[in-house]
């Protein structure tokens, strides 16, 4: 079984993929594969030839920082850097998604954005409520600002939540959460047994 997972900034994907790993899955994050394509050299040398060396950091690498900067406030930047990231990215996932002795879970904050349902068995999109969503990107670090850039960057949390076959509210503790994880488990690898 290979499963999408997805939802809004801040509303728990990656806790919610640790008990899916917890379960057995081989777990794989969209992000951090793309952060991995970011500091190879070929990324490293067409970022710096397009912004030139104030996109990187002291140490010749991709300063996210002052990338997310960019790319969020200008459309073009960002499809340039998706332009740049997302074909490897897509590589390498389909090279761990290869090994079918193993349920696989990967988790995309751009699943729908970027048309990737059809890969998978069915998508799971965590979802929380507004005030929790603001409260945890808050809490990261983030102004109200950059809350509104990146959530503005990607389709609503309704939308992601419409298009879904499943959905797990996260407005709980992570033991609520868990429960959620196992249940729709249960569910999910029941029916595969039985088919």
């Amino acid at each position: 079984m290979v499963l999408g997972l997805t939802g809004g900034i801040g509303c728990g994907k990656s806790t919610a993929a640790a008990f899916f790993a917890e379960a057995g899955f081989q777990v794989t994050d969209a992000d951090q594969l793309a952060r991995e394509v970011l500091t190879s050299p070929d990324c490293v040398a067409k970022l710096q030839a397009r912004w030139g060396a104030q996109c990187l950091d002291s140490t010749g690498q991709p300063d996210r920082a002052w990338i997310a900067a960019k790319v969020f406030t200008v459309v073009a930047e960002r499809a340039f850097l998706e332009s740049v990231t997302h074909p490897e990215v897509a590589r390498r996932r389909a090279m761990v998604l290869a090994d079918r002795s193993r349920h696989h879970l990967v988790e995309s904050p751009l699943l729908f954005e970027k048309n990737l349902q059809a890969d998978f068995d069915a998508v799971v999109c965590i979802a929380c409520s507004e005030a929790s969503q603001s409260s945890r990107l808050a809490s990261r670090g983030l102004t109200p600002e950059q809350i509104s850039r990146r959530l503005q960057s990607q389709l609503t949390l309704g939308e992601k939540v419409k298009r879904s076959d499943y959905v797990i509210w996260n407005d709980g503790d992570r033991a609520f959460l868990k429960a959620q994880v196992t249940a729709l488990l249960e569910r999910l690898l029941g029916a595969n047994n039985r088919g």
